[in-house]
């Protein structure tokens, strides 16, 4: 499908209410979440609103959590941000942001299951797990990740929400190689179209939004723990002054944050680090990559 054909496919596709039915589509960006921060603020023209979408073929200078590098390549997969103005009462409700990510990661493995499922493929949206705090993966390697970004106005706070799946990839440079997987690797054929694809997670993504900014990270635990692949098992954690520290990983709190217990017994909540599975749970670093 050519880039000018891929907004009105999937405004065919869209079944939300607002994600998407305001729609911008470049085949290349230095990065769709810059974009939709610029459209969100206005920058000499009207604002996004709630729900709108920036897209792109390919991004040139994107990034990642923690502002790595964002691997990407003109080969049909999918780079989007989303424009979410949740308003000051829903703000309140959803104000530990920490797990919005965690939200965001509940409506990716959701929505790309539910695609999987509609070409025939359940057994893999049933290997779809999701590893503390923003990724998206299949059979342990990564598939598609999050990064969220947010501007401040009073008491209100507008979001913006980047995300990006490897859909049709067939091989991976470097040290991805060993840690990604694509859709089409996954399937052994070709993967389900990027506007049905996108549909399907948008659709998913609006209703895990609207529960989080309605009722908190807690509304969506049931949804998110039973798929970690991090809880009940050691880990490592990038830790300040002290480098990587090996623990078990032992629950969520209410606001997303991992508890884990160190070998000495001192429990520690982590909020925002780098987490690893031990060795001999082997588990995809964290690298510079689509969905990172």
């Amino acid at each position: 499908m050519s880039s000018a054909d891929f907004p009105t496919a999937l405004a065919a596709a869209l079944t939300t209410r607002r994600f998407g039915r305001v729609h911008e589509h470049a085949a290349s960006l230095e990065s769709t979440n810059d974009r939709a921060l610029a459209w969100l603020g206005g920058s000499g023209e009207s604002p996004a609103p709630d729900g709108a979408l920036v897209t792109a073929d390919r991004q040139t200078a994107g990034r990642g959590r923690l502002g790595r590098a964002w691997s990407s390549a003109p080969a049909g997969d999918i780079y989007a941000s989303v424009v979410v103005r949740p308003g000051a009462t829903r703000t309140a409700a959803g104000q530990s942001f920490g797990a919005l990510a965690l939200a965001v990661g509940v409506g990716l493995r959701e929505g790309v299951g539910a695609a999987l499922r509609g070409c025939g493929r359940p057994e893999l949206a049933e290997r779809l797990s999701l590893k503390w705090p923003n990724d998206l993966l299949l059979d342990g390697r990564k598939l598609a990740g999050i990064l969220c970004e947010s501007r401040w106005r009073g008491r209100s706070v507008d979001v913006v929400v980047g995300f990006g799946v490897n859909v049709g990839r067939e091989r991976f440079e470097g040290p991805l190689a060993d840690t990604a997987t694509s859709l089409r690797l996954a399937l052994g054929a070709a993967p389900p179209a990027r506007a049905e694809l996108l549909a399907a997670t948008l659709a998913a993504l609006e209703d895990s939004l609207d529960a989080f900014f309605d009722r908190g990270f807690p509304a969506l635990r049931p949804r998110y723990e039973p798929h970690c692949v991090v809880l009940g098992r050691r880990v490592e954690v990038e830790t300040p002054g002290r480098g990587r520290v090996s623990a078990l990983a032992l629950s969520l709190d209410p606001d997303g944050a991992l508890r884990v217990r160190e070998d000495d017994g001192r429990e520690l909540r982590v909020e925002s680090a780098d987490v690893w599975l031990s060795p001999d749970h082997a588990m995809p670093a964290p690298c510079g990559s689509p969905s990172d």
